[in-house]
């Protein structure tokens, strides 16, 4: 979270002549912010192992399946609703064919969504979790090896919009199926991996195999680079190479490692790291807004995007960290402690998004 929101903030509000990402220690930042969709995709696919059950025929139930894709849909519509096209629906027939190219980008939110629904379905139509881990493990490589074949693909001229964005950078979406999406799938493999260790060794085992594997991964992932031959076509590294898909998710297991490592040392913070935790959405949100805004009013960067000083962004950018962490606190405490402002809150934020897409 905190990587996200450093990295959105300065990227958005530092003049480029300051923040050059080809020159050092920039270029290191700039990796690092990279990492920031691995690792929330990777342990998004590995909480799914905890966060859902199953019961002694295999099966987790059609009331819990149900529920986490309305819970994925929900996280779909916070990411369209964050680019709304028009100021209100009766406005929506006026919008140009560039307003919806833009509105149709698929962002983090909208990848993760439909990317739990596919892992949900998985573990619906499986009856333990080796065939899950199995499955999903297999998907992601698929995903990871075929994406130099899907980069070369003109999705858009025989998909809509909509479904084309999902498969396709050309438009500008961030964050599309080939790969990102083998991030999640390959996370369900560590959450079984982590089922399967005894609650009281985790902390000490964990660690040295995602050490193990996060060096062999990253190795793998240079070897590929590097190697004389590609059996791949023509492809933009960055976006849909498998080797760099191996070096991040590398990388990704040694800091989740090294984390794990550093954790036992913090315990005693234990309880502000769970509630940060389930503040996740809100944080990403928040910081969001309070950057650039809605439809409907404008954040720090619709005035100053790209135009400020480093040290004028760094001072925002911490502020920005700061506030969005301690207000998702705050929050959390407030509506553990009392029911109603946990209902108060869900209908406040109601009203004022359908006020905003009515009047």
């Amino acid at each position: 979270m905190v990587l996200m929101m450093q990295g959105h903030t300065l990227d958005a509000l530092v003049a480029p002549q300051h923040l050059s990402i080809a020159d050092f220690p920039w270029n290191i930042w700039h990796f690092m912010r990279g990492l920031t969709a691995p690792i929330f995709l990777m342990i998004s696919g590995a909480v799914q192992v905890f966060a859902n059950k199953r019961d002694e025929s295999g099966s987790i139930g059609f009331n819990r399946y149900w529920k986490q894709v309305r819970w994925a849909i929900t996280l779909m519509g916070i990411g369209y609703l964050l680019v709304f096209p028009a100021n209100r629906l009766r406005d929506l027939p006026f919008v140009s064919a560039e307003g919806w190219k833009f509105f149709f980008q698929v962002n983090i939110l909208q990848l993760s969504g439909l990317m739990l629904i596919g892992v949900m379905t998985v573990m619906f139509f499986t009856k333990s979790t080796k065939s899950f881990a199995r499955i999903t493990f297999a998907i992601g490589a698929a995903l990871m090896m075929l994406s130099p074949f899907a980069y070369t693909i003109n999705w858009f001229s025989f998909l809509p919009e909509v479904v084309a964005a999902y498969l396709s950078f050309a438009h500008g979406s961030l964050f599309c199926v080939f790969p990102f999406a083998a991030y999640m799938f390959f996370g369900v493999s560590i959450g079984t991996f982590l089922a399967k260790i005894p609650t009281d060794q985790r902390e000490m085992l964990f660690p040295r195999y995602a050490l193990r594997y996060g060096f062999i991964a990253v190795v793998l992932g240079l070897v590929g680079t590097y190697a004389p031959v590609s059996f791949y076509p023509t492809h933009d590294y960055y976006l849909a190479s498998p080797n760099f898909v191996l070096i991040r998710m590398g990388c990704t297991l040694l800091l989740m490692g090294g984390l794990t490592y550093v954790y036992r040392f913090t315990k005693r913070f234990e309880e502000y790291y769970s509630r940060l935790g389930k503040k996740s959405l809100y944080i990403y949100t928040t910081h969001l807004v309070l950057l650039f805004g809605t439809p409907w009013f404008g954040g720090i960067a619709r005035n100053h995007y790209r135009a400020l000083d480093l040290p004028t962004g760094m001072a925002i950018a911490i502020a920005v960290v700061a506030g969005t962490l301690l207000t998702a606190y705050m929050l959390d405490f407030h509506q553990r402690n009392s029911l109603s402002i946990r209902r108060g809150l869900h209908v406040s934020l109601t009203a004022m998004l359908l006020y905003a897409l009515l009047v």
